[in-house]
């Protein structure tokens, strides 16, 4: 009775592990078979094939699954038993040589039929079965969905282990070529010194041409350096005539013609020094000491410092990239701030490199349109101021004329362009622009009570202005003229 109890909880379990596999759809996971809670602890755990009972007649609908142990390598072949049988129990520690026990299967018997039933006495060799023996189970995961009838295997608990595939490292990258900020950093002053032997001052040669020249010309110096590194960099293109190749270069584009001078100064020092130490010095530097001079001038030597140079000049001039890189006068603040951020300086260098509106002249087509009645109705320019310049702008031939840039002192390099700003008596928009927001206009006052340290701060700026997209040896050339590429010449 007890016998038959047990077999028919066996049953039971069994049958409900299989009820629950055949719930899921094929292709998902089932999940592992649960341990009966009635099984007596009594009794051992059957092994396969059981030792003292067939399985009985309802259990061949729903074979029964077994739990499969993780992915290991197939099992090695089965030596040969012994003739004696072996004893009960396996050995408990490794004797040579020792008896080989059947494994169970790790997937479903392939087999409808049940097993035979075996005889108390464990068999002297493995047994046999009217079905051909399974396949070998591969170390690659199992294919889903699987293409046997019978219901898929239960799966471990355990996830299986596969050796982990390790990628490859990708080829080590080409290094880059020097970037032009790379290049800005290794401007180096009294570059010149041992270029062209001790009799040739390089640099004295460009400040004497500068100085014989007006404040007109020495303020387009400054100007004409601030718009060549700002298209392209400081690379002397805004130097370069139109040709067939090229009939529309910077110089002609709309902020640069017909207003930008100082062409005359350059070509002069470039012109001497080529005769003294020909192919030596790049007309970028000629531009970059030339304004360093002009300031030097215009402030009465209040604006003093050394122009780092070693500046190759470029092969490109195009009239159409100035429009897209030169501050406009009628820019607010916003765009002001990323037009010089997208060269490398920041708002404490536009607002301090703006000083420089204290000297030169201006069409009034550059402000007239949004800084004067009857258009501009949103200016904020001291009206008495506004009557003066509409005064001056008006021609009776409609000639653009021109107006100094700043009424107080037009022919100094000084400070007296922030006080202007804060009395709201500057041309342009860009220029009111400057106190519309705390920062800027904090420094604006700062720079209108404390000349020195303006004329500090501008200096330092204009070196780092001067490093903007540097050419070297590979990406330029020293030309012979800076009115044309050597290819020209």
């Amino acid at each position: 009775m007890m016998a038959t109890t047990l077999t028919v909880l066996t049953v039971l379990a069994l049958l409900r592990s299989a009820s629950c596999q055949a719930g899921y759809r094929v292709g998902n996971p089932a999940p592992a078979p649960q341990q009966s809670a009635y099984t007596p602890s009594t009794l051992a755990p059957p092994t396969y094939p059981p030792t003292n009972m067939s399985p009985p007649p309802s259990m061949l609908l729903h074979p029964p699954t077994y739990p499969s142990t993780s992915p290991s390598p197939p099992p090695p072949m089965i030596p040969q038993q012994p003739t004696s049988p072996p004893t009960s129990q396996p050995p408990t520690s490794p004797s040579p040589p020792p008896p080989v026990i059947p494994k169970p299967p790790t997937s479903p018997p392939t087999s409808s039929n049940p097993p035979p039933a075996i005889s108390p006495q464990p068999p002297t060799s493995p047994p046999t079965s009217p079905s051909p023996p399974p396949p070998m189970v591969s170390p690659e995961p199992p294919t889903y969905p699987p293409t046997s009838s019978n219901p898929p295997p239960a799966i471990s608990s355990q996830p299986p282990t596969y050796a982990p595939s390790i990628p490859s490292p990708p080829p080590p990258l080409p290094s880059p070529p020097p970037s032009s900020d790379d290049a800005g950093k290794k401007l180096k002053v009294g570059y010149y010194e041992n270029k062209c032997g001790g009799q040739v001052d390089v640099e004295a040669i460009v400040r004497k041409h500068v100085s014989s020249f007006d404040a007109g010309m020495k303020a387009g110096l400054i100007r004409l350096f601030f718009h060549d590194c700002f298209v392209r960099g400081c690379d002397a293109s805004i130097l370069l005539d139109p040709t067939g190749d090229n009939p529309q270069p910077e110089k002609l584009g709309i902020p640069n013609f017909p207003s930008l001078r100082g062409y005359e100064v350059i070509d002069a020092a470039k012109a001497e020094l080529e005769a003294r130490c020909p192919g030596t010095v790049s007309c970028a530097d000629v531009a970059a000491f030339a304004a360093r001079d002009a300031s030097y001038f215009l402030s009465g030597g209040g604006v003093d410092f050394a122009m780092p140079a070693g500046r190759y000049d470029g092969n490109v001039s195009l009239a159409s990239e100035t429009l897209p890189n030169l501050p406009p006068p009628f820019a607010g603040l916003q765009q002001l701030e990323k037009m010089f951020a997208d060269k490398g300086l920041d708002a404490f260098d536009m607002v301090t490199l703006s000083g420089a509106h204290s000297i030169g002249r201006s069409h009034c087509s550059s402000f007239r349109r949004d800084r004067l009645p009857p258009g501009a109705t949103a200016s904020d320019m001291d009206p008495a101021f506004a009557a003066e310049l509409q005064a001056n702008c008006t021609s009776a031939g409609g000639a653009d004329n021109t107006v100094v840039q700043d009424y107080e002192t037009p022919d100094e390099l000084d400070n007296q362009y922030y006080q202007n700003v804060l009395d709201r008596k500057v041309l342009f928009t860009s220029d009111a622009a400057l106190t519309s927001r705390d920062m800027t206009g904090y420094l604006v006052r700062v720079y209108a009570m404390f000349p020195w340290l303006w004329q500090q701060k501008y200096a330092e700026a204009m070196v780092k202005m001067g490093g903007i997209e540097v050419k070297t040896a590979a990406t330029g050339e020293i030309r012979r003229a800076c009115r044309v590429v050597n290819s020209r010449t």
